[in-house]
């Protein structure tokens, strides 16, 4: 547009276009809008979903009792049938200790390597320590296999979040999901949805 060429606000075009007989279209009745804006809704939902840490203690708390996940009916199944029962007292003070360290916080740091490993290394000293001293409490005595179960699990669910977290880089990713520009349509409906994403946060 040249220097002298009249400019026009989006009002101007809308009164125009209406002296016209045309109708400006409605972004929150367009269809293509709405798609888009439910399609990224539905992705910000399931990003959140991923790191929820309610989400993953449930899954870690599973597997610390033997389970499996079907993928058919989504429902959590046991391995053998007749595995015994974990002890409630190592299940209850192991899932205290994690949810002082899987939590949002520590997703949506930015650790250095050197802070991972240092944080692991706490990890696996408390491992040990708690399995070792309490093992009759746990009903594991002499049951290394068990103590070694136990540990990979929770020391491999600590460290992959951990690793997300390096630099920051789940920070970054779900900022980067949930960054909405000036020309995104601000359907009612869509706020809502989002709002409703983010209720773990409180």
């Amino acid at each position: 547009m040249g220097p002298n060429e009249p400019q026009y606000s989006q009002a101007d075009v809308a009164a125009m276009m209406q002296g016209q007989g045309q109708v400006m279209p409605d972004p929150a009745n367009d269809p293509n809008a709405l798609y888009a804006d439910t399609m990224r809704e539905d992705k910000i939902t399931n990003i959140l979903s991923q790191i929820n840490p309610d989400n993953l203690m449930i899954d870690i708390e599973n597997r610390v009792k033997g389970l499996k996940k079907n993928p058919q009916t989504a429902q959590w199944e046991a391995i053998n049938p007749n595995q015994k029962s974990i002890n409630k007292a190592l299940l209850s003070n192991f899932m205290s200790f994690l949810g002082s360290i899987l939590n949002q916080n520590t997703s949506m740091s930015n650790f250095s390597a050197n802070e991972i490993n240092s944080i692991m290394g706490l990890v696996i000293t408390f491992i040990r320590d708690d399995l070792t001293v309490n093992q009759e409490k746990y009903e594991i005595t002499g049951d290394y296999q068990e103590m070694s179960r136990i540990g990979n699990i929770i020391s491999m669910s600590v460290f992959s979040v951990l690793k997300r977290a390096q630099n920051g880089m789940e920070a970054r990713r779900i900022f980067g999901s949930l960054r909405i520009s000036e020309n995104l349509t601000q359907a009612p409906q869509a706020k809502k949805g989002l709002a409703d994403a983010l209720q773990f946060w409180k």
